[in-house]
């Protein structure tokens, strides 16, 4: 017997929803794992404190991501990374803006990083707006203008035997990286350390069994100082600075006198749990099993600064 046709034509519809809701099911369940797995990561990011997605401006219908708190030691501006510099800005430096105010408002706080175009008599000129106000970091006491961090391209530091070197644009002295292009009669291509100032300084490694440059016969073209060393203290990465310490920091004690007279002399890593205007610092444990704290008062004595490293 002959099914009636409007059966056929009821199943096939059922059919087709049926289809139609399975590819609608399987569809969801990849967006929702699309979601799950941005979610994740936007968790992590926040953890290892890389950016935060919160601007306070708008430029040319661009958002601008803007570094967390803490000033990272890496950024990345307009697809180029930038390292953190303890030093003034320079011309093609990006800087984190925190405080700008125009003529006519109310300073704008916040968190944005601009590039330095031009640097004029009591200012610096940005790529670009900041926070909608100026393109101008104004160095005058009438306006709010403020920055928090200097960074400068990467392409301009290299890793040599472990250790982090910038170029710079001077002759070479005791200590620095040069990069040697001509060496005993030979084009080469190769880096060395001089260990010390001269005309024929020696080399950290021989070249074909040679370890004097000589200046007057051998080639160079590129200079690189030492960058700061880092340290690692209880686990965490601090770079260091020249600067008094803060809170956070770490400190090398190198001498401490107990109240009794006793002196301990010798290299001790102790973090800065608290930092006085004199330059005294309350420490996270005793050193020498004398004390947490290093005092000017009596002698005591630290030779280097270390500031929390942010990748």
């Amino acid at each position: 017997m002959q099914r009636p046709i409007f059966e056929e034509s009821k199943s096939e519809i059922l059919n087709s929803l049926y289809e139609a809701e399975k590819r609608y099911l399987a569809e969801r369940r990849g967006l929702e794992a699309q979601v799950a797995q941005l979610r994740k990561e936007l968790a992590e990011e926040k953890a290892n404190n890389t950016y935060y997605f919160k601007s306070t401006a708008c430029v040319g219908g661009c958002i601008h991501i803007k570094p967390p708190l803490g000033q990272p030691r890496y950024v990345t501006y307009k697809g180029e990374k930038y390292v953190k510099v303890d030093r003034s800005p320079k011309v093609g430096d990006v800087i984190n803006v925190t405080s700008i105010q125009s003529f006519s408002s109310e300073p704008q706080t916040g968190n944005e990083l601009a590039k330095i175009t031009d640097i004029v008599l009591g200012g610096l000129v940005l790529d670009h707006l900041v926070f909608g106000e100026s393109s101008s970091v104004v160095d005058n006491s009438s306006y709010s203008d403020k920055y928090d961090a200097v960074y400068e391209l990467v392409q301009n530091r290299i890793i040599y035997d472990g250790n982090e070197y910038v170029k710079v644009d001077r002759e070479p002295q005791k200590g620095d990286l040069i990069r040697i292009t001509y060496f005993d009669d030979q084009h080469v291509d190769t880096y060395r350390v001089l260990m010390e100032d001269g005309y024929i300084p020696n080399m950290d490694k021989a070249i074909n069994g040679t370890r004097l440059f000589d200046f007057e016969d051998d080639e160079y073209d590129e200079v690189y100082e030492l960058v700061q060393p880092r340290i690692t203290y209880k686990g965490e990465q601090y770079a260091k600075v020249d600067r008094k310490p803060r809170k956070g920091d770490v400190v090398n004690i190198t001498r401490l006198t107990s109240g009794s007279g006793i002196v301990m002399e010798g290299a001790v890593l102790a973090q800065v749990k608290y930092a006085y205007p004199d330059g005294d610092v309350d420490l996270d444990h005793k050193v020498h099993n004398i004390s947490a704290r290093v005092s000017r008062t009596y002698g005591d004595e630290y030779d280097a600064v270390y500031e929390p490293v942010n990748d």
